[in-house]
């Protein structure tokens, strides 16, 4: 048996700050379609790609490997897809409950300030939330369209695990966004999470290789 593996860098974070529904005290869905340069930094690791946004959608791109795997969220959805255009396979995922708190209601109910954050105005937040998931502690910046322009964050989940979160957006650029960006393409494979396999964790916090610091959340795609 011939197995295929390709380990993909997953974005806890973005799925969790991006998925959550929307609402005027919900930090999430913007109120306008936008396309961005993202920046994340989870635990130190270093991530930018590119992002595409319309009300109730987001995909993201990233170049990792050979795969270039892209991510399509969809607010109010617990489920997100991986299109992986090389394989011709798309896998569907659970976005991680450990993060959820970033999307609790009244997330956004400190303002303490206004600040410009690469040319857009924002509303800074200061953050405190605490829910039987864990607790975040931080700032978040937003623009008066909801669009979540920065986030500098420490998340502690209920089993201890602590994981610091930077997030920031650049060259914004605010108008409608192609349909065919959120589209699922018909004619790839599918794997819905209750299929994966066994050994195949499309959101697994692991430890790191001893010697490194700090550990860096991974999705694991095994294909027979």
């Amino acid at each position: 048996m011939r197995v295929l593996r390709r380990t993909l860098i997953a974005f806890p974070a973005v799925l969790s700050l991006m998925a959550a529904p929307a609402s005027a005290e919900t930090l999430g869905d913007a109120r306008v379609g936008f396309s961005a340069e993202r920046v994340l930094v989870i635990n130190g690791q270093s991530y930018v790609g590119r992002m595409w946004h319309m009300p109730g959608e987001q995909r993201h791109e990233q170049d990792l490997l050979a795969l270039r795997p892209i991510f399509i969220l969809r607010a109010g959805s617990a489920i997100g897809d991986i299109i992986l255009p090389k394989l011709h396979t798309i896998v569907e995922f659970a976005l991680p409950k450990e993060l959820s708190i970033l999307g609790e209601p009244g997330l956004l109910r400190n303002p303490v300030g206004q600040e410009t954050v690469n040319g857009i105005a924002t509303t800074k937040y200061e953050v405190d939330e605490k829910t039987p998931q864990g607790r975040a502690v931080g700032s978040l910046w937003v623009s008066q369209d909801g669009i979540p322009m920065k986030c500098d964050a420490r998340v502690a989940t209920d089993k201890g695990k602590v994981s610091t979160i930077r997030w920031e957006l650049r060259h914004v650029k605010i108008g409608t966004q192609d349909a065919a960006l959120f589209e699922i393409p018909r004619d790839y494979a599918k794997l819905p999470p209750e299929r994966q396999p066994p050994h195949c964790s499309v959101c697994d916090w692991r430890d790191p290789p001893p010697g490194r610091r700090g550990a860096r959340p991974l999705v694991s795609v095994i294909l027979r």
